[in-house]
């Protein structure tokens, strides 16, 4: 087991402008659910991608290189305003590694003008307390750290071990709510790990959610039976939000075929 880092609270101060944000985050879910249900005229999340650059290397991962230039601020904020005046009630940032762009602060900030739900995803490994209070200050309201193992592997670095510090960083500094995704599946060595990570990151004091990684070939493929139940007990651990109201994993876990419905008809 990785060596865990002591927890120091966060101040008061901290928590409270958590707390709120977190409430003013949930009413402006609850109010694109809403949304959702009285039109399909309109995008509900986006992924983009500003960054293909990043720092690591996955072996199983195709979304990166280590030559292109990050999209221009400009260029983001015109793609930004066309999402917004579609109506679109979320934006998750991804990569390559996010983090690595120039202008990712005002990016942010840009989404939250125009109204959007702002979100992140990172492999955590530039995050510092100073980078977080940027992260504050921009308006981020969702970050998701994805951690494959307990003990980083030639297969990927981003492990407990080597991002349990800024896990309890994150715990006392971030004012946004922070899920922590671990994996199961192929290439996997060790199911527990995703169990080991999912209760640490409850323990932090974040939400916990479990992904099936694919195969070299971008394949998914069901769960073995000691998987599965490593699957339902991390998804136990974890909070209700609006990103499970789709239970597809359950069905791609256990190998059943899945209705798919998409929005635009």
């Amino acid at each position: 087991m990785a060596e865990e880092t002591r927890v120091d609270r966060a101040s008061a101060k901290t928590l409270l402008r958590r707390r709120l944000r977190f409430l003013r985050t949930r009413a402006r879910e609850l109010k694109m659910i809403g949304k959702a249900f009285v039109s399909t005229k309109h995008p509900i999340l986006v992924h983009i991608i500003p960054m293909r650059q990043c720092n690591l290397a996955c072996t199983y991962c195709n979304e990166f290189d280590d030559f292109s230039k990050p999209v221009p601020l400009a260029e983001m904020k015109k793609r930004l305003d066309i999402l917004a005046d579609m109506g679109t009630s979320i934006i998750t940032i991804s990569g390559g590694e996010p983090l690595m762009h120039p202008d990712l602060d005002e990016v942010i900030r840009h989404m939250r003008r125009r109204g959007m739900i702002a979100g992140l995803i990172t492999n955590g490994f530039y995050l510092n307390k100073e980078r977080t209070e940027r992260l504050n200050e921009a308006g981020l309201e969702h970050l998701q750290i994805s951690i494959d193992n307990v003990v980083p592997d030639e297969v990927s670095k981003k492990s407990l071990k080597t991002l349990d510090g800024r896990l309890v960083m994150l715990s006392k500094y971030a004012v946004f709510q922070v899920n922590i995704n671990s994996v199961l599946g192929s290439g996997v060595k060790d199911p527990e790990d995703a169990l080991k990570i999912a209760r640490r990151a409850v323990e932090l004091g974040f939400t916990s959610t479990v992904g099936i990684i694919h195969d070299h070939n971008g394949q998914l493929k069901p769960l073995g039976p000691h998987e599965q139940e490593i699957f339902e007990e991390v998804m136990a651990l974890g909070k209700r939000s609006f990103s499970r109201f789709n239970e597809f994993q359950h069905n791609v876990a256990r190998g059943r075929e899945h209705t798919w419905r998409c929005r635009s008809g």
